[in-house]
């Protein structure tokens, strides 16, 4: 991230890459995130934006694409970046006109870390721009594990490992996504199992009340109280096994469980929800998503393919 000043007198959050064809919400949305203190460099559709990243990778901190563009679209520029390995770490967010389950699919099957609706939410980008600048130092992060690791869980048939803090998630998830061919593709769908089975499993913290502790700044807070409190035990255990079909990963908590139907579909009601989406992103990512009854034990198959990319 570049340690800058922002002509708003502010330090510059980041570089944003806007990629939008339509002149009035290109300048509309330009304004939004510039207020939010980031550097903004416009392109007016996929192929110009992607020339210019390929001319300088550096360019950009984070892509903020629409969906439907001439030239190349917005899932079209999505693919290429994660297909490139100097540019598949920039985390892409896609704006749409109108949200629909086959469109939200695409995007995250495609390598998309948000989709957001137009118009654009200026309190929703802002929250969606400060999660993908902490993708970034989690990718960089969880890179160099994976880089230290997959070697060695290359080989390895079954793996187990026992959790209780959602600070162990990433390691835990980088580890495990080491037992892929391509660990970045199914990452992501890791980290949302396990940290549905941490946060709502063993502290038992629902949608609704996330969504309410976000919004009041107090999430992390309550996540500390409830480490602390006896009445939130048990153990989070996430195991992964090589299989004739793939390799199935397995995520059990120690919590009653939840009505993981809801969520396993990508909703266009939860288009914009802050939370609320992991598990349907999850779902996408692997080839099969499947709870238990209770809803306390989820199987992910993953199926390697030969030169298996994004």
């Amino acid at each position: 991230m570049p340690d800058a000043t922002h002509p708003n007198g502010g330090k510059v959050q980041g570089r944003v890459l806007l990629v939008e064809d339509d002149r009035m919400s290109r300048m509309l949305v330009t304004g939004h995130i510039e207020q939010l203190g980031y550097t903004v460099e416009s392109a007016g559709n996929g192929a110009d934006a992607y020339t210019m990243l390929r001319e300088n990778p550096a360019r950009a901190d984070i892509v903020v694409s629409d969906r439907m563009m001439p030239v190349m679209d917005g899932l079209a520029l999505t693919r290429r970046i994660k297909r490139d390995p100097a540019l598949q770490a920039l985390p892409v967010v896609l704006l749409t006109g109108a949200a629909e389950a086959a469109d939200i699919a695409d995007g995250v099957a495609a390598g998309a870390f948000y989709y957001l609706t137009k118009p654009v939410e200026p309190a929703l980008l802002a929250q969606v721009l400060e999660s993908a600048r902490k993708e970034i130092v989690r990718t960089q992060r969880i890179r160099e594990v994976l880089a230290s690791h997959q070697g060695a869980f290359s080989n390895m048939q079954e793996v187990k490992f026992a959790l209780t803090a959602p600070s162990e998630v990433e390691g835990v998830a980088g580890l495990l996504a080491s037992l892929a061919p391509v660990p970045e593709k199914i990452l992501p769908g890791l980290i949302d199992l396990i940290g549905n089975a941490v946060e709502h499993g063993r502290l038992r913290i629902g949608l609704e009340a996330k969504h309410s502790l976000t919004e009041s700044g107090q999430f992390d807070a309550e996540i500390q109280r409830r480490m602390q409190d006896p009445a939130y035990g048990g153990l989070v255990l996430a195991s992964a096994v090589r299989a004739a079909d793939g390799i199935r990963f397995m995520v059990k908590d120690p919590g009653v469980g939840f009505n993981w139907r809801r969520f396993i579909h990508p909703d266009p009601s939860r288009a914009n929800a802050a939370s609320g989406r992991g598990i349907a992103r999850a779902a996408i990512i692997f080839d099969r998503v499947v709870y238990n009854e209770e809803g306390n034990l989820a199987v992910a198959l993953h199926t390697p393919r030969r030169s298996e990319r994004w």
